[in-house]
């Protein structure tokens, strides 16, 4: 049964429960979300729940229709699941490649423990596994970001993650390619411990494109990701 949220912090719990309920698959993509039954559901006032909803509304994690109300956004499309790689591809192989070789060992030995985390870790096809195993993912690649030192590639790079999450497209089959990411993550590490940064900085647009091409889905969008490469 839900705890009932109690009054200290209370718009804060409200946002944290939902944003739990959300991670664990507990709306459908496009269900609308009545404020009236969260609020009995935690046993509070409809106030605390309208502002923890307007908060994730505006950090993309819920969406705010009129005549509608608050829903879970629908599954990105191929083209938005293309732009966000190519959002990524140009804030993250650019980060790395500023960075100043050779790079301090204990942020390669962090990046490399986040990596075998997910090696090691059991990933179902649920949606909370889909969003560990994608929060696993997001640490490693922040990782790198924060190799450059730059806090201004840091910042896009948690906006890039901070709203609609991609991995909602994986939800119902297990995280694709488990080994071949972890792999290529390695690969990146590898060049980045040899200072060659920018091997590595093209080694992490490779694996960004080739993530997208191993689903199906996504194919016909990633020639225009290619030209990247050239």
């Amino acid at each position: 049964m839900m705890p009932t949220v109690r009054a200290r912090g209370l718009v804060l719990q409200v946002h944290d429960e939902v944003l739990r309920l959300i991670d664990a698959g507990e709306f459908q993509p496009g269900e609308a979300i009545a404020i009236s039954d969260l609020a009995r559901r935690f046993d509070v006032s409809s106030t605390p729940v309208r502002e923890a909803l307007a908060r994730l509304a505006a950090a993309e994690r819920l969406q705010f229709l009129d005549n509608v109300g608050y829903r879970l956004p629908p599954p990105p499309t191929a083209r938005e699941y293309a732009d966000w790689a190519a959002a990524r591809i140009a804030v993250e192989s650019s980060a790395l490649t500023g960075c100043d070789a050779p790079i301090d060992p204990a942020l390669l030995d962090a990046a490399e423990a986040i990596n075998e985390r997910m090696r090691r870790a059991r990933f179902g096809s649920d949606a909370l596994s889909v969003q560990r195993y994608s929060a696993l993912n997001r640490d490693f690649h922040a990782a790198l970001v924060a190799m450059a030192g730059n806090p201004l590639f840091t910042d896009m790079q948690r906006r890039l993650y901070a709203g609609r999450h991609f991995a909602t497209v994986f939800v119902g089959r297990e995280p694709p390619a488990r080994e071949a990411v972890v792999a290529e993550h390695q690969r990146i590490l590898d060049r980045l411990r040899r200072g060659r940064v920018r091997e590595a900085a093209r080694a992490l647009r490779e694996h960004i494109i080739d993530s997208l091409e191993r689903d199906a889905r996504m194919a016909d969008v990633t020639p225009a990701l290619r030209r990247l490469l050239e």
